[in-house]
């Protein structure tokens, strides 16, 4: 006989007596206090970009500003700064210094300011809220390459200097969020750094060294010049670029299945994501908003934030969503991490003294197969990590859990299906689920993800 398990996953509302069924419609599920103070955000594309249409408003069409500006509401003025986009380190001292111009020009004195920087444009923002004369509330560095000067103490070890982020920002600026898709290598791996050497990052990064005595690991040698010139080498020796930012807590990335190196890129200012963003802005950044960030899912295809008809947008995203109720809170689910715990002799295999190669499977209540993990070989004790977890699980009420031996010469069930229910609030987005029978405990970690 199966034994019939109610899982369910409890997930505290911020809001107590809220009910789900009252919020159905509701785009954002998280029900946190909202500022009243009028904000002013102004949006910084990033290298190569200055025709991008992203940050742009047009009448009756939605792109990332226009759904960041619905999702901010009248409280919030949209300005879109423009600069070269060359992708040249004077090109962004320069842009940095016309931002600091223009957000003195157009943030009234009773405004909170925001400032959104998409890839170098994230650089270009942190460098000019260092100069600001006012406080900036919050900066986002979306797939921003956060450059670093990297020296040593005189123990060898190594110490990382921001170079676009100095000291000052943490008096400057409340909230520093950076996010980033993780299938995107632009600001880890192919970001260019044109123009920056060694000796101009040293002045930038003057005011983090005030304390500190440090040394170049690395310096041109007697042939470094000669080199150069020849095209032997290049000018930079102790510099690198790196997807996180190491002064704030908040290095979120999420999970994005869009293909392209210039989709994967851009895919972080699509128009849900300002819509997001909106909702960041609008609140104090904390622990529940980044939660929710790093559980953002983005489908492939998915708009990259392009001005664009609504009705073409809403049959995009009809076509992933279609059995989908509300598809901005829920559009899938994924495991993180699994183990299995094996009380000895609960397996067949080990009538003959060998160790099982644990796996299990889950099945929908139609006995539809929907997930099954690979085999772990001769342990009463097996884990299994994200990295085995690549294919997400539909939205999910109910299913069968079954646990195996795969023996040498056929598969053994290790007790019988367990049937389980999973019941989800809006408000969290992670779970621990334990099932304990009289063969195992199966430990499975949920991850419910969004648009």
């Amino acid at each position: 006989m199966w034994q019939k398990l109610n899982l369910t996953l409890l997930f505290f509302l911020a809001t107590p007596g809220v009910l789900w069924g009252q919020r159905k419609t509701r785009e954002f599920p998280l029900n946190l206090k909202e500022s009243q103070q009028p904000t002013a955000i102004f949006l910084v594309h990033g290298s190569f970009a200055g025709n991008e249409t992203w940050p742009l408003i047009v009448d009756d069409k939605v792109s990332f500003a226009s759904e960041l500006k619905r999702s901010c509401g009248d409280r919030a003025k949209i300005h879109h700064f423009v600069w070269s986009g060359q992708n040249k380190h004077q090109a962004r001292l320069d842009a940095a210094g016309n931002l600091v111009r223009e957000i003195e020009e157009f943030a009234e004195e009773n405004e909170r300011v925001a400032i959104i920087g998409h890839s170098h444009g994230g650089n270009v923002a942190l460098l000019a809220a260092s100069k600001l004369s006012r406080p900036v509330d919050l900066v986002v560095c979306l797939s921003t390459p956060h450059l670093y000067l990297v020296m040593e103490n005189a123990e060898g070890e190594e110490v990382p200097l921001p170079v676009y982020c100095p000291p000052e920002n943490q008096k400057q600026i409340k909230n520093i969020v950076c996010l980033n898709p993780k299938n995107d290598h632009v600001p880890d791996f192919w970001a260019e750094i044109n123009g920056v050497n060694d000796d101009s990052a040293i002045d930038l990064t003057r005011s983090w060294r005030r304390a500190q005595q440090l040394i170049l690991p690395k310096v041109g040698g007697p042939f470094h010049d000669l080199a150069t010139r020849v095209g032997l080498t290049d000018e930079i020796v102790n510099l690198e670029s790196r997807d996180s930012l190491i002064v704030t807590k908040h290095n979120i990335k999420y999970r994005s299945d869009v293909s392209g190196v210039d989709m994967k890129h851009s895919v972080v200012h699509s128009c849900r994501m300002g819509y997001i963003l909106g909702k960041v802005v609008c609140h104090e950044m904390n622990d529940s908003l980044a939660e929710y960030l790093a559980t953002i899912y983005q489908q492939s295809p998915a708009d990259d934030g392009t001005v664009i008809k609504s009705d073409v947008l809403a049959q995009m995203r009809k076509k992933h969503y279609e059995h989908i109720e509300h598809p901005q809170a829920q559009v899938a689910l994924q495991i993180k991490s699994a183990e299995i715990e094996l009380k000895k002799g609960s397996a067949l295999a080990l009538a003959n003294e060998e160790l099982p190669d644990l796996y299990f499977v889950i099945r929908s209540l139609d006995d539809k197969k929907i997930i099954e993990v690979d085999e772990a070989d001769d342990s009463l004790k097996a884990n299994w990590d994200l990295d085995s977890f690549d294919e997400l699980l539909p939205v999910l009420g109910a299913g069968k859990l079954q646990v195996w031996d795969d023996d040498t010469f056929s598969d053994d069930p290790i007790g019988e299906p367990v049937v389980f229910t999973l019941s989800f609030e809006p408000d969290q987005f992670e779970h621990e689920m334990q099932v304990k029978t009289e063969h195992y405990t199966i430990t499975i970690d949920w991850q419910r993800l969004h648009e």
